[in-house]
């Protein structure tokens, strides 16, 4: 395997690892997003509510990549 292809591998790799990784960002933000709610910070939970947005779209771009390096 050359280099090329190494490389090819290890970001295929990276992409779902990174997708995978988020996960746990995301029930992060949510737990907090609920402790916001709790204590009254509406626009903080707004925030972090968007922030799981991102991070779901973020997710999608990832898994995508992942998916087009895994079909090469």
């Amino acid at each position: 395997m050359d280099k090329q292809d190494k490389d090819i591998l290890k970001l295929s790799k990276l992409c779902k690892h990174w997708a995978d990784h988020n996960g746990s960002h995301k029930e992060n933000f949510i737990k907090w997003r609920n402790i916001a709610i709790e204590k009254g910070l509406e626009s903080i939970a707004g925030q972090l509510d968007k922030a799981v947005e991102m991070l779901d779209k973020c997710n999608e771009f990832l898994l995508a990549a992942y998916q087009d390096l895994e079909e090469m």
